[in-house]
């Protein structure tokens, strides 16, 4: 005899609910650091950072791969029904978990200062340091290399899509946990489940790209080692984010010249 195997998105569903709220509230007790420079390194990501970046990257790896296996609009499963498609659903749902606090840990540290917001969304340079960037690596010898900031003007525009994608991701998703508990009407899921799998195939794309040109191009391995370390070389930061270089230079002579004035008599 069989015994019936636990649902997560059943028994634990009120851990969905709980979960963004405590990355809220993570954030709200977390002391973020800026960048600066330190002897011949610069200081890219705090620790906070790193963790952000990690729970959500692994969270969406895991959601990726198990929400494809369950299958999704039009792609058939590739777990058969039964026990493959329990333990599969179990899976997605401590990756849901993970990528919920990654998410809303990094939106309310975000929130909290805007400055990191901003520093992720395209600027008016968007297309011009783009075609640069890559008309460098393609070997086209007529460009020089753009003052770029902390991030890529390429990485900006891309990250327009991952945060569409993210967006759509969650709120339909929370529709479909609720689904498990509450009578949601069927014309309602019937737009929440394909809008949810389109997002997860826009998610794939940027997801794919981002392993791609963060984890596996050579050029790129020094910021991947800032995601483990915190830092990147000093020399390295001034060739290729002369921009993001130039700004921290602007701000640690403000906060000099403010430490500096002597308060009034």
């Amino acid at each position: 005899m069989h015994m019936q195997r636990e649902l997560l998105f059943d028994s634990l569903a009120w851990l969905v609910w709980l979960v963004p709220f405590v990355g809220v509230l993570a954030a709200a007790f977390t002391a973020r650091k800026d960048p600066v420079v330190e002897g011949d390194r610069v200081l890219r990501h705090d620790k906070a950072a790193i963790l952000e970046h990690w729970a959500h990257g692994i969270g969406t790896a895991v959601l990726l791969v198990s929400g494809i296996a369950l299958g999704v609009w039009f792609l058939p499963a590739l777990v058969g029904s039964g026990e493959p498609v329990w333990t599969m659903m179990n899976v997605h749902f401590w990756a849901v978990v993970l990528f919920l606090f990654g998410t809303f840990y990094y939106g309310a540290n975000t929130l909290l200062a805007m400055k990191r917001f901003r520093e992720h969304l395209p600027t008016k340079d968007a297309i011009d340091y783009t075609k640069r960037h890559y008309g460098l690596l393609l070997g086209f010898k007529k460009f020089t290399m753009p003052p770029e900031r902390k991030y890529f003007e390429s990485e900006k525009m891309a990250y327009i899509l991952a945060l569409a994608s993210t967006i759509v991701i969650i709120v339909t998703g929370f529709f479909k946990v609720a689904a498990h508990s509450l009578d949601i009407p069927s014309s309602l899921m019937a737009f929440m489940t394909p809008a949810h799998d389109i997002a997860t195939v826009a998610m794939l794309a940027f997801f794919v790209a981002h392993v791609f040109f963060a984890a596996v191009l050579p050029m790129s391995w020094p910021v991947l080692r800032s995601m483990f370390t915190g830092y990147v070389d000093l020399e390295y930061a001034k060739h290729e984010h002369a921009g993001w270089m130039a700004e921290i230079g602007d701000s640690e002579k403000d906060s000099a010249g403010a430490e500096s004035e002597e308060p009034a008599a």
